[in-house]
């Protein structure tokens, strides 16, 4: 046995290969129909809906728009771009993230192919994770940073192993690709660089050479814009570090049950300690993926808004690895232990996965009550205005009807659309977000037309404006589908 490779007991016997790659290919095949399985069935969220509306603006207007209002790098806007301009069904504008997803899925699958039963459940793992389903399905980055970090890591076991010149090469590329992506790539970048560890021959200057490259090429393309997004406070919501916080965002990775997240962080050590002992590369290569950059990420987040479950997500992979390899160690010392392990990891990660796959969007109910109660000619409006990104997708692009945008008569902070007919019907529906006017004293003097639409703090509301109130809002109106 040598030290670059597991230990012979994580390699299934060689009349076994046939049923273990069967096992690899039917959680592939499980994790990509709960990645898929109703994927179109919810309007998209705000952060998908800002997705989208950016991707229609011009290009010489999305990066400026970017740097006042955003807080990530612009790769995955420009992957969303031609769908979001095309005004896609829900479906097709999540795809990418789903192809990505299950690309991750299938990687990770195929890189645990000589890991015997371990690469079995951690494969399984991977499979019904409600993280990785959850993110899988959304039409936001995070896709794309499950691909690249079993990409990433794939890559660092493999230079780890056996350096070359290549190998280091395409990490710049990765590294390059996920700056680009997220601002997260810069931890992994970090326990990435700590890799070759004391080396100095030529092989592990080129490791290090292909990282600072690529640190490099994204200061030159994003970097001015970057400095502009930093001061935004766009992250200002996310807690400083704690040990709850950090906890907490850790143990999501595992289970979206928040009282388990002190025993699923508990067998995240557990597994990589006893990873350290069967594969010591392996185990080298996750401290510098994951361990690593999530240190970084706790020290970072006392003064800078960090720790959050999506931010680990580049190396999420890593702690469903330690659990597959903790459980595989309770099944070695004893059989009817580690069965009852695997059958309450089980009844912990299924019910939230199938969770996941039911779940509407927030704004799902509400513009569906708002869209059941327009007429031709009514405004629609919404508050708070940051809001308008939900209301210019579902009723501004998506619907069949001209949409054009207007001036919002007697409210403030409000955002308005003219839906159908250009005859006005002097109706003005509006979605009021979490009893936004309540906490903002912005009540309307305007007359109710209609019972109120409540669901939880947030309601309709049918107000009367007149034709003349109408015909004077719908001035300086344009397309809301620009």
């Amino acid at each position: 046995m040598t030290a670059a490779s597991p230990e012979p007991s994580t390699r299934p016997p060689l009349g076994a290969r046939g049923q273990h790659w069967w096992a690899l290919a039917a959680f592939v095949v499980a994790g990509a129909v709960l990645r898929v399985a109703g994927v179109g069935a919810s309007r998209l969220n705000y952060d998908e809906s800002f997705s989208a509306m950016a991707g229609r603006m011009p290009l010489g207007d999305l990066f400026p728009f970017l740097a006042r209002n955003d807080s990530h790098p612009p790769l995955d806007y420009l992957l969303h771009l031609p769908l979001a301009r095309a005004g896609v069904s829900e479906f097709w504008f999540r795809m990418p993230s789903v192809i990505c997803s299950v690309a991750a899925l299938a990687l990770f699958a195929w890189w645990m192919r000589s890991w015997g039963r371990t690469g079995i459940i951690a494969a399984a793992l991977m499979a019904v994770n409600a993280f990785q389903i959850t993110h899988g399905r959304e039409a936001r980055m995070y896709a794309e940073l499950e691909l690249i970090g079993v990409g990433v890591a794939m890559l660092a076991l493999a230079w780890f192993r056996r350096p070359t010149r290549r190998l280091a090469v395409a990490m710049g590329a990765l590294v390059f690709l996920g700056l680009l992506t997220h601002v997260s790539m810069f931890l992994l970048a970090a326990g990435l660089f700590t890799l070759p560890g004391r080396r100095t021959d030529r092989e592990a200057w080129w490791w290090r050479g292909a990282i600072v490259a690529a640190g490099l090429g994204w200061a030159a393309l994003w970097g001015s814009i970057f400095l502009i997004q930093a001061g935004g406070g766009h992250s200002g919501w996310i807690p400083p570090t704690s040990a709850s916080t950090l906890v907490t965002a850790l143990g999501h990775l595992v289970t979206t049950a928040p009282f388990l997240s002190v025993a699923a962080v508990a067998v995240i050590i557990a597994g990589g300690v006893v990873l350290s002992r069967r594969d010591r590369p392996t185990a080298r290569v996750w401290i510098a993926c994951f361990v690593i950059p999530v240190g970084i990420a706790a020290v970072a987040g006392l003064a800078e808004p960090v720790v959050l479950d999506r931010t680990f997500t580049l190396f999420a992979w890593a702690p469903l690895l330690a659990v597959a390899v903790a459980l595989d160690a309770l099944l070695r010392r004893s059989a009817a232990i580690g069965a009852v392990a695997l059958v309450g990891a089980t009844a912990v990660m299924l019910p939230s996965s199938l969770g996941v796959i039911n779940q509407a969007t927030g704004p799902d109910a509400p513009l569906r009550a708002l869209e059941q109660r327009l007429r031709p000619g009514d405004i629609v409006a919404v508050r708070p205005l940051s809001k308008a990104p939900e209301l210019q997708w579902s009723l501004g692009v998506r619907h069949q009807s001209s949409v054009v945008r207007v001036r919002v008569p007697g409210l403030k902070h409000a955002f308005g659309l003219r839906y159908g007919s250009e005859n006005a019907s002097g109706r003005l529906l509006l979605l009021d977000w979490k009893n936004y006017s309540a906490a903002t004293g912005s009540r309307s003097a305007l007359e109710s037309c209609g019972h109120a639409w409540r669901w939880g703090k947030t309601h309709i509301q049918c107000l009367e404006i007149g034709k003349a109130g109408d015909r004077d809002a719908a001035h300086g109106g344009q397309d809301s589908r620009s």
